[in-house]
């Protein structure tokens, strides 16, 4: 991209990493990692520590498509963990990719993926230590264009200061134009407006309305097969892959559910086509069925009973409805290794599953469980949440004896993670308040005593306080997150970096109103994110938000259209799913 000198990057690197925990983060150069010349150069940052970023397996799909692409290459990057970051700076070693150890700055691109609003400061950190301006508007026509795509970008505010475009919804098409775009591009300036005039592309110093982009199906070229090996263990070190994108539960907390609407699903065959080759090139001995709700495909007994064909292999069904969990599909995967069970219930009683529109019994769960015991898991995790609309200290109360009841099925290894609700854009709980941590901390007292029957988790509510002013703040926070990251409050999702106090101090000082940014809201209020068109109408949300209050059910939309509006707004006459060879 310029003739910028810099010292051997890989040459500095030999000095140093004796000097780090886990040194193989750093190295680079992994088993089916991509090396090849071109015009073009991107890089991929995933703004946190190797270990999470290598699990993400929306970068491994992006990687597949820039590097299938003649006039493109794509590498990768993340962030370091702090003492590495300590000796780069010592030595004057910028942040650089682990293909071809080249400065991010060097680069035609540099394209973040935006999963979790508590790694903006890591963005704005990467930026720093690849010597890139932070903020847009600083920027010569010397600087990597910045890009942005994940879920976060559905309400760019707090962040758009400091990127250039962002990517809202599906991104293998839209990378490919915006590649194309930026590369024939006269200047900085002319390759913002041709970024601009792409679908679901936001330039923030350009665009003033973006429509989501949607692929109508997923695929089989976009399943990356050959995922590249890490040499030391991460987060989520196995095979994967995505065998359906979308959910028609329409659980009225979830913004994925939301926000990623079509259902689209890959059909029995083709994921069993995936599943092997990707198993043949990673010699993985574990297989991960990646979506919202795997056990909701239309085909997951037939999926999971012809995946007993391949040897030494267990199945991994990251998480599942209580009430899709069948006995078909149990004892489909029997004769495998057994791994954990994930189960959502949400909430402690019926009355608020209903407000929530989780659309489960105590019955299912209880029965689901049941059936996994039955057929040989021993291990159980649990997933609830504290601080729902029209919550009662008995709804609180009830997660306990639910707990109780899962546990006594025969599970001896349980665990349940009570967090504290964050009301999401584009969600129905977009008009809703957030608990204050005070009050968190009186509702987590009342589970205390389940204890002794299960080990609980309970997030930090200062977090969940925070990462609720970052996902529905506006323009105004970027002052406040600018300086965050000076003042090292990096990697703020770590519980060993999270730092509370300093956060609340911050936000004081520069007079973030928390009140009114998580306070209820009315339906004619204005969000900083209106303007990102998801496909779902701000009516219909308005309207599962006041059933909410009711505790009226919503169907699941394969039963029937529940007028969300995705569906016509991209042309799709039906939601896709149940695809037969």
């Amino acid at each position: 991209m310029n003739n910028k000198k810099h010292p051997s990057v890989l040459k500095s690197l030999v000095g140093i990493l004796d000097k780090v925990e886990k040194p193989s983060r750093y190295i680079g150069n992994e088993y089916n990692s991509v090396k090849k010349d071109a015009p073009f150069s991107v890089c991929l940052v995933f703004p946190d520590l190797y270990d999470v970023g290598m699990s993400h397996f929306g970068v491994k799909i992006l990687y597949d498509i820039v590097n299938d692409l003649d006039f493109a290459k794509c590498e990768r990057s993340y962030l370091p963990w702090p003492d590495m970051q300590k000796e780069m700076q010592n030595r004057s070693i910028p942040l650089y990719s682990y293909e071809s150890y080249t400065p991010l700055d060097q680069f035609d691109v540099v394209g973040f993926t935006l999963q979790y609003e508590m790694s903006y400061t890591n963005v704005l950190r990467a930026l720093r230590l690849a010597n890139i301006p932070i903020r847009s508007a600083q920027r010569g026509e010397e600087s990597p264009i910045i890009i942005a795509g994940g879920p976060c970008t559905f309400n760019p505010a707090p962040i758009e200061d400091f990127i250039d475009a962002f990517l809202i919804g599906d991104g293998e098409e839209g990378i490919v134009e915006m590649l194309e775009a930026i590369r024939s591009g006269n200047d900085r300036a002319d390759k913002l407006r041709k970024l601009s005039n792409i679908e679901g592309v936001y330039v923030p110093s350009i665009n003033k309305q973006v429509r989501k982009r949607v692929v109508r199906n997923l695929k089989r070229s976009w399943a990356p097969t050959r995922q590249i090996l890490p040499y030391t263990e991460i987060v989520h070190d196995r095979a994967v892959v995505e065998i359906m994108r979308g959910c028609t539960n329409g659980c009225r907390f979830c913004q994925a559910g939301m926000i990623y609407r079509p259902v689209r699903e890959r059909s029995t065959g083709e994921i069993l086509d995936i599943s092997f080759e990707a198993i043949k090139q990673t010699g993985y001995e574990e297989l991960s069925l990646l979506s919202l709700s795997s056990a909701d495909h239309s085909q997951i007994r037939e999926i999971v009973s012809s995946l007993r064909e391949i040897p030494y292999t267990s199945l991994s069904i990251p998480s599942t409805r209580a009430n899709s969990l069948t006995v078909e599909i149990a004892r489909a995967v029997e004769s495998v290794r057994k791994s954990g069970i994930t189960i959502a219930p949400e909430a402690g009683t019926q009355r608020l599953r209903n407000v929530i529109n989780k659309g489960i019994s105590e019955e299912d769960i209880l029965s689901a469980a049941k059936l996994a015991v039955d057929n040989g898991w021993r291990r159980i995790k649990l997933y609830f949440m504290i601080g729902l609309p029209t919550e009662t200290d008995e709804d609180v109360r009830s997660i306990g004896n639910l707990i109780d009841r899962i546990k006594r099925l025969g599970f001896y290894d349980l665990s349940a993670t009570i967090g504290v609700f964050v009301p999401k854009p584009h969600t129905p709980f977009q008009f809703e308040s957030q608990i204050m941590p005070d009050e968190a901390v009186r509702k987590f007292k009342l589970l205390n005593w389940t204890n002794r029957f299960a080990k609980l988790n309970f997030t930090d509510p200062y977090k969940a306080l925070i990462e609720g002013v970052l996902s529905r703040g506006g323009r105004e926070l970027s002052y406040a997150i600018e300086e965050a990251e000076k003042r090292d409050l990096i990697f703020a999702d770590w519980d060993e970096f999270f730092n509370a106090q300093r956060w609340m101090d911050l936000f004081e000082e520069y007079s973030v109103d928390i009140d009114h940014i998580m306070g209820k809201k009315r339906f004619k209020d204005e969000f900083p994110w209106d303007f990102i068109d998801s496909g779902i109408s701000k009516g219909f949300l308005w309207a599962e938000y006041l059933k909410a209050l009711r505790g009226d059910l919503t169907i699941d939309c394969r039963n029937g259209c529940t007028g969300c509006g995705v569906c016509p707004n991209f042309g799709i006459e039906n939601v896709i799913y149940g695809v037969r060879e």
